[in-house]
């Protein structure tokens, strides 16, 4: 009985469908039968023939006539050497147990510490009750008894030391303890922290105080004066941003070194600059961590640009990315604390700060020999968001958004895992759907061989997280079968020209004379920015005084003009009123006049005189009766 009938059975009789994230059961016996303790690769010990092994030297050679003709800078040019030896590797996966009260008896360390067995409950048809197995091969496991120390030793530490070109990624369910895996707390130190210790203690007595070469749209550029100074005061300017932890850095300093014993590679011939980068991907859009904050907008917020991602062929950059030049352990995680606080984090049921982004903080290491020759190390450490079901979490509104985002990107980044299993036997690396995703597009170099790749396995081994633990095992467990080839050195030559500058400054690179010139300049060059800035502002506060004093005298005009007008109104409504009072008054006389004489007239008709009736009679009679009468 295989595997996939086992799981019909188990199923209740129904198929199950297969999945890039739920893979098929590596091993599942319910009779528990012998098997062995130790995977062995049958075929690794059959030699290609001629044919084959002359068609992947090929592909070699057009992959290095490829990065020679790519685009390069006037004052560099790229060329790459591939190592002879064509050695198969894969990812080094590695599983770390959260430790947790009464923890489940589910999850089981083989002795060998390199096989996670897993168990549950399989009600069958009958009274009885079964277990089934799952077997899930790892690197090495860290149980809850290993400390931060020994992981850094056996995940990160040799890859510092071969200084080759390495991403390392923490994957799990949230609050499993990602992010204090890379970070640590203010006791114990992290992976990042560690590894910055470790670097800089390395190449401590080859550090070039001055940013001569940058890594530029992923060609290594030799930087004039002008472009040196620039990245100084971005330098100086992000710092200031930063918050003091000078007693924070001192008690790591203390912890690690007393963890640790760090070995410095004392060189002549070599000079090492140091560049860190910030990057999250918030619901699938690129946003720095260490971008000079812009001018607020009227609503007083403080806008993000979104940046693009350019890549061909597993040489990836990121268009716009502030890359910060830093010269000691301090001043990275000084950049490394100040991204952190730009990044975005919530609080969900599962997580009281749960991280709602993918972060990556990518250190490059450009080391330069005096024969004119430059190599390129790059180590990215990936805080991956976890994955997280609705139904346990109870987001809504923007952070199911978010959710949805974080577990489509981690879905497609299972997606390209698992078609990078299959790429040897297909011959065919354009079948990896990196381009699907942010996050891969980013991660597209481990993904397709061109760099290292180590992933850390976070899980809380509690029985309510089971389902959830089952897909991040089986997602590490196909990252378990991948086989890339031996990676290839980056190595590039400068020019003649950038050549004779840089040897003369790393000639007089070790003299405090040069470097108190370096930092007088760096200082004057701040300082005229900042008299230029106060200069600006100055005009800018002048301009201003000048509109108010205008405006006041303008609004004193207006309102001069207006109490004259309303004067004036006022006056002329009084003669108008006194004029109406005037003919009001002069007809009402008139008119009154008119009245008496018409009443003395009624009272004339009313009351006749006896003259008047004389006169009356008088002038009814003929004149001979007048005589008659005298």
């Amino acid at each position: 009985m295989d595997s996939k009938e086992v799981s019909e059975i188990a199923g209740g009789g129904r198929r199950q469908v297969r999945s890039f994230l739920m893979a098929r059961d590596p091993s599942i016996d319910r009779r528990f039968r012998p098997r062995p303790n130790k995977k062995m690769r049958l075929f690794d010990h059959i030699h290609e023939t001629e044919e084959e092994s002359f068609s992947e030297y090929s592909d070699t050679e057009s992959e290095y006539r490829d990065e020679s003709s790519g685009a390069t800078d006037g004052a560099s040019c790229a060329t790459s050497v591939a190592d002879s030896s064509n050695v198969e590797t894969g990812p080094q996966v590695f599983l770390r147990l959260r430790p947790v009260k009464d923890a489940s008896k589910a999850y089981i360390v083989s002795e060998d510490a390199n096989v996670l067995i897993t168990s549950c409950k399989v009600d069958s048809t009958s009274n009885n009750v079964n277990r089934m197995e799952k077997h899930f091969g790892f690197t090495s496991i860290f149980d809850s008894t290993i400390g931060q120390r020994d992981i850094y030793d056996t995940c990160v530490g040799p890859k510092i030391m071969e200084e080759e070109c390495v991403t390392i990624m923490t994957y799990g369910t949230s609050g499993s303890g990602k992010t204090y895996t890379l970070l640590g707390d203010d006791v114990r130190a992290g992976i990042i922290p560690r590894a910055l210790e470790n670097i800089f203690t390395i190449y401590q007595d080859c550090i070039f105080r001055s940013p001569k070469l940058k890594l530029i749209n992923g060609s290594i550029v030799f930087l004039q004066d002008d472009a040196s100074l620039k990245e100084l005061q971005i330098r100086k300017k992000l710092l200031d941003l930063c918050p003091d932890i000078r007693e924070h850095h001192q008690r790591l300093k203390q912890v690690i070194n007393g963890d640790h014993e760090f070995e410095t590679k004392a060189s002549t011939d070599v000079s090492v600059m140091v560049w860190v980068s910030f990057v999250e991907i918030y619901n699938e859009l690129v946003y720095d961590l260490l971008a000079i904050p812009p001018k607020q907008d009227k609503l007083g917020e403080v806008p993000r640009k979104n940046l693009k991602i350019v890549g061909n062929k597993g040489h990836v950059f990121i268009k716009g990315l502030t890359s910060v030049f830093v010269t000691s352990s301090e001043e990275a995680l000084r950049l490394l604390r100040l991204g952190q606080q730009r990044s975005t984090y919530a609080s969900t049921s599962v997580n009281a700060n749960s991280s709602r982004s993918h972060c990556v903080f990518t250190v490059d290491i450009l080391k330069y020999n005096k024969s004119g020759i430059t190599t390129q190390s790059s180590y990215k450490f990936c805080d991956l968001a976890g994955s997280e079901r609705v139904n346990n979490t109870g987001t809504s509104g923007i952070r199911l958004k978010e959710a949805k985002n974080i577990n489509t990107s981690l879905m497609v980044l299972g997606r390209c895992l698992d078609a990078a299993s299959t790429v040897q036997k297909k011959k065919n690396a354009d079948i990896i759907p990196y381009r699907d995703s942010k996050l891969t597009m980013l991660l597209q170099a481990a993904l397709l061989g061109k760099e290292k790749l180590a992933m850390i396995v976070t899980v809380t081994p509690l029985d309510k997280y089971y389902e959830e633990n089952l897909n991040v095992l089986n997602f590490a467990s196909i990252a378990k079968n991948i086989i890339f080839k031996e990676p290839v050195i980056k190595q590039h030559r400068v020019s003649y020209c950038g050549f004779m500058e840089f040897s003369k400054m790393s000639t007089y690179e070790g003299s405090d004379y040069t470097k108190e010139l370096e930092d007088e300049n760096v200082r004057l060059r701040c300082e005229l920015d900042q008299l230029k800035y106060d200069h600006v502002l100055q005009m800018q506060l002048l301009e201003e005084k000048l509109r108010s004093e205008l405006t006041a005298t303008y609004q004193e005009i207006i309102q001069n003009n207006k109490k004259q007008y309303e004067d004036e109104c006022k006056k002329k409504l009084l003669i108008a009123q006194r004029e109406s009072e005037f003919m009001l008054s002069s007809q009402k006389r008139r008119y009154e006049e008119q009245i008496e004489d018409l009443k003395d007239e009624i009272e004339e008709l009313r009351n006749p005189s006896e003259t008047d009736i004389s006169d009356d009679l008088c002038e009814s009679k003929s004149p001979i009766e007048i005589i008659d009468d005298d």
